[in-house]
């Protein structure tokens, strides 16, 4: 540091930057310490996804420290993530704000900044709690009013780091969960280690060194969450909106009775939405009437606790939603990355914006066709970060790379992480995938044999194809899958082609069915065709907005076929949805190989 009693923007910057690598390096103890509000293990993983990319701002932070607050801002309130996450990005927002035609930071004007970004960080929580990451900026920023009158802006931090310290360490006797669970709060560990980055640049003017912290990382097996009650709602919901003069205290008003672990974070022109709900879409579609509504995302909780503290798999399953399958979310070691699709402008998560009757009828009456989009790489970096803490390994199985990129995107995630991870194009999509990912499921239950799962999972995607009979054309055609001028000659001939996936991942017509009445008979008999007498089978039924005429399906094979091992009926997501349009079906269809 070149002065003991100013800080520039740049300084600062760099103190923060030495704050945010020490944070980083920490991320998988945090996951691990995580218990409050839910004990999901992503608190490290959330606070890594909205502090990392400030550190590619170095280039263009300014001298000016108002400028700098609010560059860094600007970044951490696009990437926040989570409960903590979100905290601190309105926390550097809060900060910002009180910087205005601040050149440097002193003792003078130090307190009136950490003071606005505490005041902003609470004011943005719909319940704050005592315990958390909110007391420990509290008392910081209380700790640098005993200052002002003090040149010495390095002693002031290291007062503010100590008192974090206590701070912090007193939080297990401000909430019992912590203290039954004999941990600090995670949020308020990782914002203390940021801190404790920042001191480290300022006494040294040097960037704290990740690799050599010492992190005493606590094993998940070694917190007892027996006392804690699985929340109240199901998904982490999150989203930005953009507009002209947001409305904070409207938005908190409409969506404060959506959920709890409500948090509103932003400006005027920018909002960061987070809320623990049952109802993500209608979340979003609160959120639609402030501004445009970006970033949308609605993490399983309920399945996030079971994986971090009951999983009993060292290898995780991951796929993609344009897997249909039946699942219980809370038992079972399946990870789902969803796909996107719109309308327009307007996107949706694919099974969480839209329930999938939502999804039809918006299909059916929009006026628009929509297009579907592969997960950024962001969402599978987000997965398996997470994931690597409580695994050690991940089998990741998708749609065909013939079909999407999704496959690609998963792959382009594994960059910067050390957990070995296997990817796999399952040649198959839809309930031919669901197959697919739930026997990989159960081979991870019984075995931690990676390389022998992999190789069982690559014989089984020989064994597995589906049939996809359409029931209205016009959909593939708006979708650009089928030529238009098919669609006046399938209307004449009343033709319903069957389609099936090869060798490469690909579609191609098998068959057709003509006549439109009874068309779900007609598909049932041809898949009993299709069946050898001399072998067993695991099948799955998809439908589109004709539960009924699925569930006469299943009744028809299951009167007419003795070799079935197991049978289901579930509803077909967007991925084939968009293209076959309502009352169309899909079958998978797997054959039981002895080994």
């Amino acid at each position: 540091m070149s002065t003991t009693s100013n800080i520039n923007g740049k300084e600062l910057y760099n103190a923060i930057v030495s704050g945010i690598c020490k944070v980083i390096s920490r991320h998988e103890y945090l996951n691990k310490i995580n218990v409050f509000p839910v004990p999901d293990g992503d608190t490290g993983t959330n606070l890594l996804f909205t502090l990392k990319p400030v550190l590619n701002i170095q280039d263009s932070i300014s001298n000016d420290v108002s400028k700098a607050l609010t560059q860094i801002s600007d970044v951490a309130i696009d990437s926040a993530r989570g409960n903590s996450g979100t905290i601190m990005a309105q926390y550097f927002i809060g900060m910002a704000e009180k910087s205005l035609n601040v050149i440097e930071i002193n003792n003078k004007n130090i307190y009136e900044l950490l003071d606005g970004a505490y005041n902003a960080a609470k004011e943005s929580m719909e319940e704050p709690k005592e315990g958390t990451i909110i007391t420990v900026m509290r008392d910081i920023a209380i700790e640098s009013k005993n200052h002002i009158d003090s040149n010495d802006i390095e002693n002031t931090f290291k007062a503010i780091y100590e008192v974090s310290i206590k701070s912090l360490n007193n939080t297990p006797e401000q909430m019992q969960i912590l203290k039954d669970a004999g941990v600090v709060d995670a949020g308020a560990q990782g914002f203390v280690d940021l801190i404790e980055g920042l001191y480290h640049y300022i006494k040294t003017g040097e960037n704290i060194n990740p690799e050599s912290i010492e992190t005493h990382e606590t094993g998940s097996a070694d917190i007892n969450i027996e006392n804690y009650d699985d929340s109240n709602y199901q998904f982490c919901t999150e989203c930005i909106v953009e507009g002209d003069s947001i409305s904070r205290r409207d938005m908190k008003e409409t969506l404060t009775s959506m959920g709890d672990s409500f948090i509103l974070a932003g400006t005027k022109s920018k909002v960061k939405v987070h809320i623990h709900t049952d109802h993500p879409n209608k979340v979003f579609e609160l959120c639609s009437n402030y501004g445009t509504v970006k970033n949308q995302k609605a993490d399983d909780m309920h399945q996030q606790v079971s994986s971090s503290h009951d999983s009993k798999s060292e290898i995780a399953i991951v796929t993609d939603s344009g897997c249909d399958i039946q699942y219980d979310t809370h038992n079972n070691n399946i990870h789902m990355v969803p796909v996107r699709y719109s309308f327009g402008s307007k996107e949706y998560i694919d099974k969480v914006s839209h329930t999938s009757d939502e999804f039809y009828m918006e299909l059916m009456n929009n006026p628009v066709h929509p297009k579907t989009s592969q997960p950024p790489t962001g969402d599978f970096i987000r997965k398996y970060e997470n994931l690597s803490t409580h695994y050690k390994s991940i089998i990741s199985i998708h749609i065909p790379a013939k079909l999407s990129g999704t496959l690609q995107s998963a792959k382009n995630a594994t960059k910067n992480i050390d957990t070995k991870i296997t990817h796999i194009d399952s040649l198959c999509a839809s309930v031919g995938l669901g197959l697919i990912i739930k026997q990989a499921s159960e081979w991870a239950k019984e075995s931690n044999d990676h390389k022998l799962i992999v190789q069982k999972i690559n014989s089984l995607i020989k064994n597995t194809k589906i049939l996809q009979v359409v029931n209205d054309i016009s959909y593939s055609i708006k979708g650009g899958r089928v030529p238009k001028f098919a669609g006046p000659i399938a209307k004449i001939l009343k033709i319903h082609p069957i389609l099936t996936n090869d060798k490469e991942g690909s579609l191609k017509a098998e068959s057709v069915l003509f006549g439109k009445k009874d068309l779900h008979i007609k598909f049932a008999k041809y898949i009993l065709k299709t069946l050898d007498k001399n072998t067993h089978y695991n099948i799955s039924i998809s439908h589109s907005f004709a539960e009924n005429e699925g569930h006469e399906i299943i009744d028809i094979i299951e009167n007419n076929f003795d070799n079935i091992n197991s049978i289901d009926l579930v509803e077909m997501g967007s991925a084939l949805g968009i293209h076959s349009g309502p009352k169309s079906f899909g079958a998978g269809i797997q054959k039981i190989i002895d080994e």
